[in-house]
């Protein structure tokens, strides 16, 4: 009996795992990126959060079902990033977003989508200087 109840409270204890990450490649005119595929909601909601850093060519893509607007915010983040909106498989826009060392995603400022989107791309910061809206994006998972 102390044997099951030892295994029961052991399994209780256990979280689900988190399922591996998903990588792709995404193409921005001449820049290539092997990116993190966020695909839960809790992924989206962490992001590039917790991480020291992001490795030059690398970041996370984030694809919508359907447009809509967008936020993001870097509660918690040490590291700045290049943020593209996607849409139709264009940049719309690009945006640098700086780090909010505060953990409480509603102490740290917001920044929204220019117009509803269908995807979004986080590199590291000035990753995609000189990119313009219009250049088209290709994404191969």
């Amino acid at each position: 009996m102390a044997a099951l109840l030892a295994v029961l409270i052991a399994v209780v204890g256990c979280s689900p795992p988190s399922p591996e990450p998903t990588y792709a490649t995404v193409t921005i005119g001449p820049l290539t990126y092997r990116v993190e595929v966020a695909q839960t909601v809790e992924q989206q909601r962490e992001g590039l959060g917790n991480r020291e850093s992001v490795p030059a060519g690398t970041g996370m893509l984030f694809q919508f079902g359907s447009r809509g607007e967008q936020q993001v915010w870097m509660a918690g983040m040490t590291i700045k990033l290049d943020i593209a909106w996607i849409i139709d498989s264009e940049v719309l826009a690009v945006d640098t977003v700086t780090p909010c060392l505060e953990l409480d995603q509603n102490a740290c400022p917001r920044w929204t989508s220019p117009a509803p989107v269908d995807a979004l791309l986080e590199v590291p910061a000035h990753s995609l200087t000189g990119v313009d809206p219009g250049v088209r994006v290709s994404i191969e998972h």
